[in-house]
Order: structure tokens, then sequence, then C-alpha cells
């Protein structure tokens, strides 16, 4: 099973945040990304004239670059998982199969980084700190949300969004089925405080960048590039540990779950499969 990806790096970014497979809208909003990208970079930050053209200019040739070599990628992945699913699900060549899907999104910013921090070093004074405060808004906004809560609401919460995960590709679930969902849950290490905290150091370090006007064209370039492109180099220890457990604790929930799949609900797995498979196929004609 592959969860719909939407990442977020920022406004600049997210325009090239393409995993949208599982939307009704997946080939309208993969096809419109250099006409939409205006409306979600205005969130962040005004961008002139050249600016804009030199953003189109970055989407249009990732966009190129993602439809032939990352589309068919997905598209490879996605049936391996559906092969994997239709065999006795060995948790080594699951665990590999998910790691490998979760990977794109790291390609996407290794393709684009450097065009992308290029473009931040075209941003005016004003115009970086519009950008910096923005998203320090955003990150301030989730904090206090997150903070609204208690750990065991965002528990149960995180649980209701789990059920409703699993009944959108299984079908009604069975209550052996809920248990073990429940119980994976339970194990779920939550690390939202964690991620906000990971948020806030990328962006002081994006910071430091901006704000440094010593700094060269190349030397704004390789640093900025590095924020942008290496996300893990910016998450704690203790985060990195906890995405390494959670991710063992999906694999597992996975193989626990295949045995006690009736008949109706493997048709109903592999239809979601071959849905995701019939949009890569349309969102990879040009």
């Amino acid at each position: 099973m592959l969860k719909t990806i939407k990442n977020k790096l920022s406004h600049i970014t997210i325009a090239l945040s393409v995993l949208l497979l599982t939307s009704c809208s997946a080939s309208f909003t993969y096809n419109n990304l250099t006409w939409l990208s205006s409306f979600w970079v205005d969130d962040y930050v005004d961008l002139n004239k050249q600016q804009n053209k030199q953003l189109k200019e970055i989407i249009n040739t990732t966009q190129q670059w993602h439809r032939d070599t990352q589309l068919p990628a997905y598209k490879q992945d996605i049936e391996n998982l559906k092969s994997l699913f239709n065999q006795n699900l060995n948790h080594a060549q699951l665990k590999e199969q998910v790691v490998f899907a979760r990977a794109h999104w790291k390609n996407l910013l290794e393709h684009a980084h450097f065009s992308l921090a290029q473009l931040g070093y075209t941003l005016s004074t004003d115009q970086r700190d519009e950008f910096i405060q923005n998203i320090q808004d955003q990150i301030n906004e989730d904090r206090e949300q997150y903070n609204e809560q208690s750990s065991k609401e965002r528990k149960t919460k995180r649980l209701e969004n789990q059920l409703d995960y699993y009944s959108d590709w299984l079908g009604k679930l069975t209550d052996q089925q809920k248990q073990l969902i429940t119980d994976a849950n339970n194990k779920h290490t939550e690390s939202g405080g964690l991620w906000l905290d990971y948020k806030q150091t990328r962006l002081d370090a994006a910071k430091s960048i901006m704000v440094d006007e010593t700094l060269s064209e190349d030397e704004f370039v390789t640093k900025l590039s590095y924020v942008i492109k290496e996300r893990e180099a910016f998450m704690s220890e203790e985060q990195l540990a906890i995405n390494a457990s959670n991710l063992d604790l999906y694999v597992n929930l996975l193989i626990e779950l295949a045995p006690t799949l009736n008949k109706k609900q493997r048709e109903s797995v592999n239809d979601e499969f071959d849905s995701l498979i019939e949009t890569l196929n349309d969102l990879m004609e040009p």
C-alpha cells in the first residue's frame, strides 16, 4: 500500500512536489504546475517578473525530467508492491520497496536544489525577510495547533486516520484487522514536536545564509543547496531513530494484515494498485 505523498519544503519547492497519485485531480495539477505555482508561491514571497520567469523555467524543465525519468520509476515501484502483496510478504523485501518509494522525494530535491538556490540568490533583502517570516509564521501556527492537543488526543486522532486509510484500501475492516491497526498505533512513536524542531532548525540554517551579506553568489548557492537537498542533516538523532522504528512498525503491520484479508479485500487492494498505475499512465502522457 502506497500512501499519498504531499511533502512541503516551502512554497517555492511545493510546486515541484508532484506526487499526487491518488487524487482525482492529479492529472490537472501535474500538467498545470507552472500556472498553479504562482498561487502557491505568492503565499510566501512576491516574485518580480524576472524571478517568476526563472521559477517557471525551473518547473518546466524539472517537470519534463520528472515525467521522463521519475514517473516510470513510480510505476515500477507500485507494480513491485502489487507483486509482493500477491505473494507471501517478506519483511526485508517489503521494507526495501517502501524505502525505494519514499526516496523519490529526495530524487526530486537532488535534481532541483541548485536551480532553486540560484533563484533564492536573486531575492532582495525585503523578499528574503518576507520569505523567512512567512515560513516562520507557518511553523509557529503549526506548533500552536500541535500544543493544543494532548499526546493522548494526537494518538486517538492518528488511529482514526489510520482506520480510515486502511478502510480506503481494504473496504470494511474486521474486528481482528481493527485490533492489529490499533496495536500498531499504540506502538507508534509520536514525533510531531521533533518534526517541528527539524523545520525550525532547517529554517534557521536557511535564514543564516540569506542574511549573510558577505557571501559570494557561489557560496550562497552552495550553502542554500545543501539546506534544500540534505533534509536528514537537520534531523536529530532521536528523530532519525524514531523514523526507522516507525518504518519497521508500518512494514510489520502490512505483513500482519496480509493473511487476514478476505477475497473481496484482496480485490480491493489490487484495484487500488491498478488505479494508481492508471493514474501514472495518464500522467506520463504529455
